[in-house]
């Protein structure tokens, strides 16, 4: 090797250990591990007044805002949404922090599911949130990772990250609502009155408070009962009743498939009317009073027909208390008035189950005929 030769091989070897110098003395970027997904939310919690979810597609899943009357869901027409379950989201979200930092290469997005929602293929959930004429980042919410972690990317950023939480954003508009309607209890219940389009009509009934099945009412000659509490679902059916999706109540003089009257024996009625559209099982409710109740002494149940009704907000007896799941309402007017204030204007579409209950034939209730 000549003299040159020698020359150029040194210089390169030089530049080699400048190079792996200059590499080792080269700061690393600080690290994100510990830090909060979204800084500041946690402070802001209380000012937060509109959340935004969008996916794939950048469709719009749901848009939750809070107002003077409190959280809504406009696209179901402001029906109320559940408070809860937006408390607990924004909470975990504002606890979030970063575990670990993941790729930052978007070719490798879609395997954490925290790819732009632009896209039509992606699986993520970008979560918007706004406050006082503010709003923080949008946060990807990618694919859960184990019991307690989920990979996450701010939109605006590349680096992607694994948080230390897993905020549920339901994505569909119907699982931000409140979703309790009613709640009432088999040992109110005196009469359920079930009247079709058709002309049939059901009756199941108790004499007093205290009887464990209700009896049937017409059981046609020679045919008898499947057993003897078949009807007493029928008379629960309204227990912790909850609504799968809602809409507002449609004045277009459709008329119901069958009416459904609830009598209790401290005189509380609440009326159930069911629409059918398709496969789907719709009810709009509405509560009253009978003006001459049950006393609970064996008193003869009332027909739909003749139990005189007063409005809800009519004369009311003394005290506002309101009755607890199964006892005895301090004031049935005042509750009328009460669940009218959450029902009017609306209608629910519940679990086909407990429309089946609600809205039964005779032959459902009756053993096979021989």
């Amino acid at each position: 090797m000549n003299n040159r030769a020698l020359v150029i091989v040194a210089a390169l070897a030089a530049v080699l250990v400048m190079l792996a110098l200059v590499g080792q003395n080269r700061a690393p970027g600080p690290s994100l591990s510990g830090s909060t997904l979204l800084p500041g939310l946690d402070a802001a919690l209380n000012d937060v007044d509109e959340i935004t979810l969008v996916r794939g597609g950048n469709e719009t899943i749901a848009s939750i805002r809070r107002s003077e009357q409190g959280w809504t869901v406009p696209a179901k027409g402001g029906y109320p949404a559940d408070t809860a379950k937006i408390r607990d989201a924004l909470l975990a979200l504002s606890e979030a922090r970063v575990v670990e930092e993941k790729t930052a290469n978007p070719d490798f997005y879609d395997r954490l599911g925290v790819e732009p929602v632009e896209s039509e293929s992606s699986a993520g959930t970008a979560v918007t949130i706004r406050y006082g004429g503010e709003t923080f980042p949008t946060v990807i919410l990618g694919d859960v990772e184990g019991t307690s972690q989920r990979y996450a990317r701010r939109a605006d950023e590349a680096q992607s990250l694994l948080i230390d939480r897993d905020p549920e954003f339901p994505r569909s508009a119907p699982q931000w609502l409140d979703t309790g309607i009613l709640d009432l209890r088999s040992d109110r219940v005196r009469e359920v009155t079930i009247a079709h389009a058709d002309g049939e009509r059901v009756r199941i009934f108790k004499d007093a408070p205290g009887e464990t099945n209700y009896s049937v009412d017409p059981v046609p000659e020679g045919r008898e009962l499947q057993y003897a509490g078949v009807a007493n679902v029928t008379g629960n059916v309204l227990r912790e009743l909850a609504l799968e999706d809602v809409e507002p109540a449609a004045e277009d003089g459709s008329e119901p498939s069958v009416t459904t009257r609830f009598h209790t024996f401290d005189g509380l009625v609440l009326t159930a009317r069911g629409y059918q559209r398709g496969d789907e099982s719709w009810l709009e409710f509405e509560a009253s009073v009978d003006t001459e109740p049950a006393d609970g002494q064996g008193a003869e149940p009332a027909s739909e027909d003749s139990a005189p009704v007063a409005d809800a907000s009519g004369d009311t007896a003394d005290g506002d208390e309101q009755a607890g799941p199964g006892d005895a309402a301090a004031d049935p007017a005042a509750e009328a008035e009460t669940i009218n204030a959450t029902v009017a204007g609306w209608r629910y579409r519940i679990p086909s189950y407990k429309y089946e209950q609600m809205t039964r034939r005779i032959e459902d209730l009756l053993s096979d005929a021989e």
